[in-house]
C-alpha cells in the first residue's frame, strides 16, 4: 500500500526507511559535466548511508559528517555545553540550532541562485517553515531579525569576494568510502590580492568560531570534489559565518586551506575501514499477521543487508553522462562548452534554477521571492545529521 505521508521523489523501502536522488540545486553545465553516478540517501532512524548502483551491486557510503563523529572523540567545549544545558535542554537547544541552520541554508541558495531577495516576503516564508517543520512558535521574532541580518552579511560576502556558484549543494561520493553534499564550489577573487580562484565555501550559523572537525569536513570534500573533477581541482576551502553586526553587514571567513588537522585524514579514513570491515548493517522488516496458535514467528519477519533490501526493492537507474569535464575560457569562448550536450539540459545559470527546480518538482513557481519554501525544498540533500557535527551549538 502506497504511503500518503511519503513526499514525492522518495521511495519507501519499508516503514521509516526512505530513499531519494541527490541533484543539486544549481549546477553549472558550461563549465562541468556531472558525474558518471546517480546518488541516493537511505534515511532512517538508524540508518544515514549514500548509496549508488555500480553494475549490479550496491555500494554504500557513510556521510561526512557520520564518519568524523564516529571517529572523532567529541570536543570538551562541547561535552561541557550538554552538562550545563541537562539532556533534554541541550537536545532541544541543538535541534532548534539545527532547524534555524537548515532555513539560513535555503536563505542563502535563494539569494545566491536568483541574484536576488525580498526581504518583505520573509516573515510569510519564516511562518511557513515553522509550521511546516513543527516548530515553536517562540522563535519567531529572533529568527525573523537574524535571518535579515544574516542573508545581509552572506550577500556581503558575494560582493566583496565576487563568488561565482560551480554548483550549490552538490552531491558527491569518494571511492576513499565517504559521501557527502557541498554547500558551495565557487570560483572567487581574493579581495586583496586579485587573485582569482576555485574554492569550496562551507556555511555555518553559529557565532563561537570553527572548531577541528570543521577542517576535516572541508578537506573531505575538497577531497571528494577533487576525485570527481579532476580537470576543475578545488584549490582553497573556507568556512563562512555571519557575526552580529549593527551598522553594516560583516561576517567570519576563515580560510582552512593549510589545515594541519587535514593530515589527521588519511588515518581517519583508515579507522573507518577496520570499523566498516566488521560490520555489515542490516534491516529487519516486520510484517504480515501475527498468528499466536497457527502461524510460526519468524513468518514475520526477515531481516536483509541494507544493500539487498536496496537490489530488491529498487530498479536500477540509468546512468548518468560517463565522464565529468570542465570547459575553459580558451576552449569554451563566450561561456559556450566544447563539448555536445547529451545530458537532459538541467538549469545553466543562477537565473533559471528556480524555475527548473520548481517546475521538476510540480509545485507552483515564483521565481525570486518564494525562497523555496515550496515542498520542492524539502527534497534537498538535507543538511542536518542526528548529530551535533553541522549543528552549530552556541556555547
Amino acid at each position: 500500500m502506497e504511503n500518503k505521508n511519503v513526499e514525492p521523489g522518495v521511495l519507501e523501502f519499508a516503514p521509516g526507511l526512505t530513499s531519494e536522488e541527490i541533484k543539486a540545486l544549481f549546477f553549472d553545465g558550461n563549465a562541468l559535466r556531472e558525474p558518471s553516478y546517480r546518488l541516493f540517501q537511505l534515511n532512517s532512524d538508524d540508518h544515514r548511508y549514500y548509496y549508488r548502483f555500480v553494475g549490479d551491486d550496491v555500494r554504500l557510503y557513510p556521510s561526512v559528517t557520520t564518519l568524523i563523529k564516529q571517529v572523532l572523540p567529541t570536543s570538551p567545549a562541547l561535552i561541557d555545553w550538554m552538562i550545563a544545558n541537562g539532556k533534554d535542554g541541550s537536545a532541544e537547544k541543538r535541534d532548534l540550532a539545527a532547524a534555524y541552520g537548515t532555513f539560513m541554508h535555503i536563505q542563502f541558495e535563494s539569494l545566491i541562485i536568483n541574484r536576488r531577495y525580498d526581504f518583505d516576503n520573509v516573515p510569510a516564508v519564516l511562518a511557513e517553515y515553522l509550521e511546516r517543520e513543527n516548530l515553536p512558535e517562540k522563535v519567531f521574532n529572533e529568527w525573523l531579525t537574524r535571518i535579515r541580518r544574516d542573508v545581509l552579511a552572506f550577500a556581503q560576502f558575494i560582493k566583496d569576494w565576487n563568488v561565482r556558484p560551480l554548483a550549490i549543494e552538490i552531491g558527491l561520493c569518494s571511492e576513499s568510502g565517504f559521501a557527502g553534499c557541498v554547500d558551495l564550489p565557487c570560483q572567487m577573487t581574493d579581495p586583496k590580492s586579485g587573485d582569482d580562484f576555485r574554492a569550496i565555501v562551507d556555511f555555518k550559523s553559529g557565532r563561537k568560531g570553527f572548531w577541528d572537525e570543521h577542517e576535516i569536513q572541508l578537506h573531505l570534500y575538497k577531497m571528494m570534489w577533487n576525485e570527481n573533477f579532476p580537470d576543475c581541482p578545488i584549490e582553497r576551502v573556507f568556512n563562512f559565518a555571519p557575526k552580529d553586526w549593527r551598522k553594516s553587514p560583516t561576517y567570519n571567513l576563515k580560510e582552512q586551506t593549510k589545515s594541519k588537522n587535514a593530515a589527521k585524514i588519511p588515518h581517519l579514513l583508515a579507522l573507518v575501514g577496520l570499523m566498516y570491515a566488521e560490520k555489515e548493517d542490516s534491516l529487519t522488516i516486520i510484517s504480515g499477521v501475527l498468528d499466536l496458535d497457527g502461524g510460526k514467528i519468524e513468518d514475520n519477519f526477515k531481516t536483509m543487508a541494507l544493500a539487498d533490501v536496496i537490489r530488491t526493492r529498487q530498479e536500477k537507474p540509468e546512468d548518468a553522462p560517463e565522464a565529468a569535464e570542465i570547459a575553459t575560457n580558451d576552449s569554451a569562448p563566450n561561456n559556450e562548452s566544447p563539448v555536445e550536450e547529451k545530458r537532459p539540459q538541467r538549469a545553466n545559470s543562477p537565473f533559471d534554477v528556480c524555475e527548473f527546480f520548481c517546475k521538476a518538482k510540480n509545485c507552483d513557481y515564483n521565481l525570486g521571492a518564494h525562497g523555496r519554501s515550496c515542498d520542492a525544498a524539502k527534497q534537498r540533500a538535507g543538511y542536518v545529521d542526528s548529530d551535533f557535527l553541522n549543528q552549530d551549538i552556541e556555547f
